[in-house]
This record gives structure tokens, sequence and C-alpha cells, in this order.
């Protein structure tokens, strides 16, 4: 159950202009959290499990060792965001932006990652599997992927 509300994650936002949000360790499992601005929120740690992240700006964020496992993030902006260890089974990240982030050590066991842009994207030592669903012509070559079992 999630430790806090939309609105109150809402409203720490808007309340902290100067300064870096910290949602470390926070329990904001399935959330609406949809077309918000939560770029620079430092997310380590947090559990945003089946939490609903479409639409949403998360670019520069810090998600290491974050567990976003059934987390909706379709159009998401991911872009420069730290995602090292991350816990991302069978997320549906469908035309997000994963620009030059970080994903050494993801899960990515099942993730929809059709229509993806990826430039610069860290991929090293992701866990994938059978259901883990690449963009149409994307070169894995050159990229140390674990294949994790079914």
């Amino acid at each position: 159950m999630a430790e806090l509300t939309r609105q109150e994650v809402i409203k720490l936002i808007a309340g902290s202009i100067h300064r870096r949000v910290r949602l470390r360790g926070v329990d904001l499992s399935g959330l609406d959290l949809s077309y918000l601005d939560l770029s620079h929120v430092n997310f380590q740690y947090a559990n945003l499990e089946k939490a609903n992240l479409s639409h949403a700006d998360i670019h520069e964020a810090a998600l290491f060792r974050a567990n976003l496992t059934g987390a909706v993030m379709t159009a998401v902006n991911l872009r420069n965001a730290d995602m090292i260890d991350t816990d991302l089974t069978d997320v549906d990240m469908e035309q997000a932006d994963l620009s030059y982030a970080t994903l050494c050590g993801a899960t990515l066991a099942g993730v929809n990652l059709m229509g993806i842009q990826h430039d610069g994207t860290i991929f090293d030592g992701v866990y994938v599997n059978g259901r883990t669903q690449w963009p149409d012509g994307f070169d894995s070559s050159g990229i140390h992927l674990e294949i994790s079992p079914d």
C-alpha cells in the first residue's frame, strides 16, 4: 500500500522549487503518477510496483535499485536516468525515451521496449528473457545481456 497519495506527491514536488525531492525507499506502489514532472527525483530503493507513470517526465531521476515491477511507463521520459539494478520486470515501456539512461544490471524480463528512443543508452549486464520485446532493428551486439529463466 502506497505511503503517499498522488496529491501528496504533487505537493512535495510543487514545494521543492530549489531542492531535489527525495522519495528514497518510499512505497508508491499502485499510484497513478502519470503526466507528472518527476524529473530529478530521487527514487532510489523506492517501491513503484504497478504504478502508472505513463507520459511522466522522469529525466535525470535516480532509480537505483527501485522496484518498478508491472508498472506502466508508456511514453515516459527517462532521459539520463540512473536505473542501475532497477527491477523493471513486466513493465510496458512502449514509446519511452531512454536516451542516455543507464540500465546496467537492470532486470528487463518481459519488458515491452517497442518504439523506444535509445541513443546513448547503456544496457550492459541487463537481465532479459524470451518475453522481452526489443524495438524493430535493435542491435544488441556489443551489449552484455544476461538471460534469466522465463
